[in-house]
């Protein structure tokens, strides 16, 4: 009977120093005896050679300056702190815009701390502004730091709303309206004396009130009052009330006036105006006719000096809108137009309203 043969590999005896690892690598993973706590691996040292790097911190990247006068220099130092081991560089610092002027400390030691001073123009600015300096370090961790300065520019001297606004009829009660005026960096600001575009404006000033100061204004702030007569010329209102003051940088302050005075009755367009057309053919126009006061208004006739012309009054809306259609006969003379449209009416105020003609008959 035959025996099967069998093959082993052959096992070389491990060297000393082989055993030794060995040994002490089963030593890290066995479990501590009775009464000992695990002992913790030892922290990897530092490579041979290789310093730690510096580390940048901005302690205050973003600062709000809060409410500013315009024209202003908003000038802020930044701090930049190095924590690290190693000198930290400030290779550059670039504002966002011309704007901003910006000056640094290029190195700051281990444990120590630099400035970036930034100062912003804000003569080209109103509002809400944010304006940006980007810091570039050595720091490979934070390489690139961004710092922001805030502002609310406001003018020199402020005033809210910012203007006066009417629309007005002619009879109406008196209309007015009111701005608080301060200023952003002037908190003694006096009004020494106002004065109006027109004289159908009445214009005075006074200290403000408690309960009528602007919650974002500063120091004293004064009250300039505008009342529009009853019976102002009919007509677009315009020009500025002129706003005396002791403000070193600003002496006057201009608030504008806008609006409209209505008669109680407006013709829309104010002139019926037919062009320049061939003889021969009717031509067609018309103007609106609207009443804005509050009794109702009737049309009780209508009749003009041009030849051919005939009138047809159209009630849009009783007693407040009419159209009157024109039509011009075939028949009309060559040349221009000249002459006028008489509208009689039950108005007080504008009992006959005349509404100009003109055109060219080729």
């Amino acid at each position: 009977m035959h025996q099967r043969s069998r093959t082993f590999p052959i096992v070389s005896p491990l060297r000393p120093l082989a055993v030794a690892a060995l040994a002490a690598g089963l030593a890290l993973f066995a479990p501590p005896a009775p009464g000992q706590s695990a002992a913790r691996a030892p922290a990897p040292a530092a490579e041979p050679g290789v310093a730690p790097p510096p580390r940048a911190i901005a302690a205050e990247p973003v600062w709000d300056a809060g409410i500013v006068a315009k024209g202003t220099q908003v000038v802020h130092e930044f701090t930049i702190k190095n924590t690290g081991s190693e000198m930290l560089q400030i290779r550059e610092v670039r504002p966002a815009c011309g704007c901003t002027v910006v000056s640094y400390d290029p190195a700051i030691p281990p444990g120590g701390e630099g400035k970036v001073r930034a100062e912003v123009d804000t003569g080209s600015f109103s509002g809400a502004i944010a304006k940006e300096v980007t810091v570039f370090t050595s720091d490979p961790g934070n390489a690139m730091i961004q710092l922001t300065i805030r502002a609310q520019v406001r003018a020199a001297l402020d005033a809210q709303p910012g203007y006066f606004r009417f629309l007005h009829v002619v009879g109406a009660p008196p209309e007015s309206g009111q701005q608080i005026v301060w200023s952003a960096d002037f908190p003694e600001l006096q009004v020494l004396s106002v004065t109006s575009p027109t004289p159908a404006l009445t214009v005075t000033f006074r200290r403000a009130t408690d309960a009528e100061r602007e919650p974002q204004g500063r120091g004293n702030q004064w009250v300039i009052a505008a009342t529009l007569a009853a019976e102002p010329p009919p007509g677009p209102l315009s020009g500025d009330v002129r706003v005396e003051t002791n403000h070193p940088r600003k002496k006057v302050l201009e608030i504008p006036i806008a609006g409209y005075v209505r008669p109680v009755v407006m013709v829309t367009p104010p002139t019926a105006d037919f062009g320049t057309f061939p003889g021969g053919q009717p031509r067609k126009g018309s103007v609106l006719i609207t009443n804005y006061g509050s009794a109702p208004l009737q049309l009780l006739g209508v009749d003009s000096d041009v030849r051919g012309l005939v009138a047809r009054i159209d009630e849009r809306e009783k007693g407040k809108r009419f159209d009157l259609a024109l039509t011009l006969s075939s028949d009309v003379a060559r040349g221009p137009l000249r002459g006028a449209l008489r509208v009689r009416t039950s108005s007080p105020k504008q009992p006959l309203l005349e509404v100009p003609v003109v055109g060219e008959v080729k």
